[in-house]
C-alpha cells in the first residue's frame, strides 16, 4: 500500500512465552510497549525511516516440456532498516539485547532478546493510520559512525537499527501483518494485543492507558500517535 510519512514506531520486549515484558526495569515500560516519539523529556527525537524489505520471497519458475508449468511461492524473510534521530539510550540498549552491569555499562548478552515492532504510517487518501506489524524478531546494530565536528559544522549521527522478523504464531505462522484503521473488523486494541500480548498501552476504549508509564524515565504518557490524540478504534 502507498503511504504518507512515518507517524510512530512501537517496540516491546518479549518473554519466553511470547507475551510482552510489562516491567520498566526488565522491559521497556510498565505498559509493555514503548512509543519512540519526539518528547525530549523521554530522550527521543523520533524516527526518520523504517525501510521494510523482503516482504515477499523470490518466486522460481518450474519448467517442463520446454515451457513454464509452475511457479514456487517461497516464504518471505522481511527485515526493517530503521533510522532515528534519537532513541532513548536505555531503551535502545535493551531492545538490542544488552544488559547493564553494576558499573552502569551495557554489554551484549549471550542469548538474543526477542521483540515486537509496529510501524505506523498513513493512507494518502483518507489519512487513516496504517500499521505494518512484526510479532517476533531481533534488533541489531552493526555500525556506529562517530565523526568530528568542524569549525563550521556540527556532525550529527543517527541511530541505525535493523529488525529481522521471525515467524509468529499469532500471525498464522507468518512473519508480518498489515492493517488499516478503516479496514473491515479492525480493532486497535486487538492489534496491539496480538503483537504485544499482555500490553496495557492501548485499552478497550482505544486510548493510551493513563495509569501506565509509557516512558521509561519520567516522560509524559501520550497517546500512541505521539500527541494528545486518542486512538481511533472501531
Amino acid at each position: 500500500m502507498a503511504n504518507i510519512g512515518l507517524r510512530m514506531l512501537y517496540v516491546g520486549i518479549k518473554n519466553e512465552d511470547g507475551t510482552v515484558v510489562t516491567d520498566a526495569t526488565k522491559g521497556v515500560s510498565t505498559s509493555g510497549v514503548y512509543a519512540i516519539g519526539t518528547n525530549k523529556e523521554d530522550m527521543n527525537l523520533g524516527a526518520q525511516t523504517a525501510n521494510i524489505s523482503a516482504l515477499s520471497g523470490n518466486p522460481v519458475k518450474i519448467s517442463g516440456n520446454n515451457e513454464v508449468v509452475d511457479v514456487t511461492n517461497p516464504p518471505s524473510s522481511p527485515s526493517v532498516a530503521i533510522t532515528a534521530n534519537l532513541i532513548n539510550p536505555e531503551v535502545k540498549q535493551k531492545i538490542l539485547g544488552r544488559t547493564q552491569l553494576d558499573s552502569g555499562i551495557w554489554v551484549d548478552q549471550d542469548k538474543p532478546v526477542y521483540a515486537g515492532l509496529i510501524i505506523e504510517t498513513q493512507s494518502p487518501i483518507t489519512l487513516e493510520p496504517v500499521y505494518y506489524s512484526f510479532g517476533m524478531g531481533i534488533f541489531t546494530e552493526t555500525t556506529q559512525n562517530v565523526q568530528t565536528n568542524t569549525d563550521t559544522a556540527e556532525t550529527r549521527e543517527s541511530d541505525t537499527l535493523t529488525f529481522t522478523s521471525m515467524n509468529y504464531d499469532k500471525f498464522n505462522g507468518k512473519n508480518f501483518a498489515f492493517a488499516r484503521t478503516n479496514g473491515e473488523n479492525f480493532d486497535i486494541k486487538k492489534l496491539f494485543d496480538t503483537v504485544f500480548p499482555g500490553q496495557t498501552l492501548v485499552t478497550a476504549t482505544g486510548t493510551a492507558d493513563p495509569a501506565s508509564d509509557a516512558s521509561l524515565h519520567g516522560g509524559k504518557d501520550v497517546a500512541p500517535h505521539g500527541s494528545s490524540d486518542e486512538l481511533k478504534g472501531k
